[in-house]
């Protein structure tokens, strides 16, 4: 028997120790292995060990089987076919209800592979009960049928007492006038040991009992990253040099490409007299070099220009050094957003303009040129479509009974789940067309001071640029003068604020400060949640506009750099120019219904009042969210509504 689900299917549905149900009725299976090609040439494979191993011993439930940070002791595997056994292994007679329990599918194949009624006399056929047991240290299990002390198994059914809650079932004697029963709970203990933090004792983290399907069976683990090595800078990851120069480029203190920014580089355009560098190299005892000639020179007013270190380091004071992970985490994700810009086929608006002007289409061409007052009006930057977005996906672990860190523990894949060596990290790469969407970084720093008053405290903020001090509820005036103050700003210091304040948001949208009381704390939860919330916005009018259903579209975030990508995730039904299309021909109508109808909710008042964010509003499919649809609020889009207690200005409301 075969069944055809493609690759990306199987990372969302199909993978090791997760059940289904098979197609054409013939039954529930269990995937138990995953055959694979070696993927581990295409992905920087120490890095995204790096990433796994920190997640996994951060969990705070606890984990299991990530045992090693050595990419050796890895599997990176690309999924081929999928293997797997019926489960779970307990059916009921279709002609007299009695129930059928076997240890395995190896035990059912060698006892009754024929599925018939195994009770004298009757001709009934098997069918699978569909519920299983769950524990949050990641066991699965299968029912396991009682047995009547007087009349053993032969006429033991499951009675669910007209009830559609498993904690109700019954295993009972179907002999007349025999009344024993016992619940289906009693018994099914994991026996093990393991309490997840959010139980106060045992008795809150017994085995429940529900449908295989249930989502709370099975939650996979994914890391999303954009493929570095597609553009040969995989080097510059992790490195302090690589970090300053994505953040070069951020800053747009540099127009070299990202492999050639030279930190020494002067700005101003100064010109230095080496000769006059060799006289001081000479003449001055305490200069050893021709680079601290160049220092002293500076340093005694001979030299105006600053390098592009050196205004790094005045501007940027993100922790460096071993213990340290502020400016690599940083650099990380600038250097796969300055990908996107370097060394990937790129289109701006100004470059599809062009191109309809040269293909013989002014009035496309006018279309396009009037989308520029469309973004502003927006607070947004930019617009762009990338032909050949290099997203990886990769799967590394499940949890049963919960997703929060708190309520499951974290389980790395069986090592005899893949064909590999090593413990399993499935991997799902591709090229992918996308459109990227950047925000002002001046917009955004004039939402932040309206919302966030500690931001014009020089003693409060982190490095040398505060933000405008506005009053409570202010007027347009006061806006308007902020905003001009903000305009004041080199484009340099407005993102050196933003670098500043941001701090890591990891795979499960969790922020590593208090957002209540610092400001890079606050400031990192409303720029965050800015930016997943717009994303969630503009992925449900993308999937209305370009024709992609919905479930093919998924969300990337570059929180520090203000942009995010919507991409298509369906490779079998690729739409070639689908992305290219819906930008030329209806950007305007794109933005305008999200500005128009995204703080739209049938749910409301009940949604606003409980956050702002419901499968409604803002929810979307797990496969077009990494972030599991966590930290979403409309507020901080269209502003809090009276019914709230909550009190934020919306992005969109300035």
């Amino acid at each position: 028997m075969s069944m055809e689900r493609s690759r990306q299917q199987v990372l969302y549905q199909f993978l090791p120790g997760n059940t289904f149900d098979y197609s054409d009725k013939r039954g529930i299976w269990q995937v138990n292995r995953l055959e694979t090609t070696d993927a581990s040439g295409q992905v920087d494979r120490q890095y995204i060990v790096d990433r796994v191993f920190a997640r996994a011993k951060n969990w705070e439930g606890g984990e299991q089987g990530f045992n090693s940070s050595n990419p050796d002791h890895y599997d990176f595997a690309e999924p081929d076919e999928v293997r797997a056994k019926p489960f779970p292994t307990t059916f009921a007679c279709n002609v007299c209800d009695k129930a059928h329990g076997y240890y395995s599918a190896d035990d059912l194949s060698d006892q009754n592979q024929s599925l018939t009624c195994t009770r004298s006399g009757c001709p009934g056929d098997l069918e699978q009960y569909q519920f299983v047991s769950v524990h949050s240290c990641g066991e699965l299990r299968r029912l396991y049928p009682g047995q009547c002390p007087d009349h053993g198994d032969q006429h033991i059914i499951l009675d669910d007492q007209n009830s559609q809650r498993a904690q109700n079932f019954l295993w009972r004697c179907k002999v007349g006038g025999c009344g024993w029963t016992r619940r289906v709970s009693y018994g099914q203990s994991c026996n093990c040991d393991y309490l997840p933090p959010s139980a106060a004792d045992p008795d809150d983290d017994k085995m429940y009992t529900t449908v295989h399907r249930a989502g709370s069976t099975y939650y996979p683990h994914y890391l999303t990253t954009v493929n570095l090595h597609t553009a040969g800078i995989g080097h510059l990851r992790g490195s302090e040099s690589g970090s300053q120069r994505s953040i070069a480029k951020l800053l747009e203190l540099t127009d070299r490409r990202l492999q050639s920014v030279d930190l020494a580089e002067p700005l101003e355009g100064a010109e230095i007299d080496d000769d006059r560098k060799i006289e001081v190299y000479q003449t001055e005892d305490d200069v050893d070099s021709l680079a601290e000639a160049e220092t002293w020179l500076r340093e005694n007013g001979e030299i105006d220009s600053q390098t592009i270190g050196e205004l790094l380091e005045k501007l940027i004071l993100l922790e460096t050094g071993e213990d340290a992970d502020e400016m690599t985490d940083a650099g990380d994700e600038l250097l796969q957003y300055v990908l996107s810009l370097e060394d990937l086929t790129t289109h701006s608006l100004t470059d599809l303009r062009e191109d309809a002007l040269g293909s013989g289409f002014p009035r496309k061409a006018d279309k396009i040129g009037t989308y520029f007052d469309v973004l502003e009006r927006l607070g947004m930057d930019a617009v762009r479509v990338i032909e050949d977005f290099p997203v990886q996906t990769f799967v590394y672990g499940y949890t049963r009974g919960g997703r929060e860190e708190d309520e499951a523990r974290l389980n790395a894949f069986s090592q005899n789940a893949s064909s590999g060596d090593g413990t399993p990290i499935f991997v799902d790469t591709s090229e992918t067309e996308a459109t990227q969407f950047d925000l002002d970084p001046a917009a955004v720093l004039l939402w932040l001071a309206v919302n966030i008053p500690d931001t014009s405290d020089p003693d409060a903020v982190r490095g040398p640029v505060t933000l405008p001090e506005i009053p409570p509820d202010p007027d347009d005036a006061a806006i308007e003068m902020a905003r001009s103050e903000i305009d004041s700003l080199t484009r340099a210091e407005q993102w050196s604020f933003l670098l500043n304040h941001l701090d890591p948001v990891d795979g499960y949208g969790r922020f590593e400060t208090s957002t209540e009381d610092d400001v890079e704390g606050q400031v990192t939860k409303y720029v965050f949640e800015l930016m997943h919330t717009l994303s969630h916005i503009l992925l449900k009018q993308a999937s209305t506009i370009s024709g992609f259903d919905r479930t093919n579209l998924s969300e990337f975030l570059f929180p520090r750099a203000l942009s995010l990508v919507i991409y298509t995730n369906n490779r079998e039904e690729f739409n070639i120019g689908g992305m290219t299309t819906m930008v030329e021909q209806q950007l305007d109508n794109l933005l305008g219904q999200a500005h128009a109808h995204g703080n739209d909710c049938m749910m409301d008042p009940v949604c606003s009042q409980r956050g702002g964010a419901c499968l409604s509003c803002l929810h979307v499919s797990e496969i077009s969210c990494s972030y599991f649809n966590q930290v979403l609020a409309r507020d901080y889009l269209y502003g809090s509504r009276p019914n709230t207690d909550r009190d934020i200005r919306g992005f969109w409301e300035l």
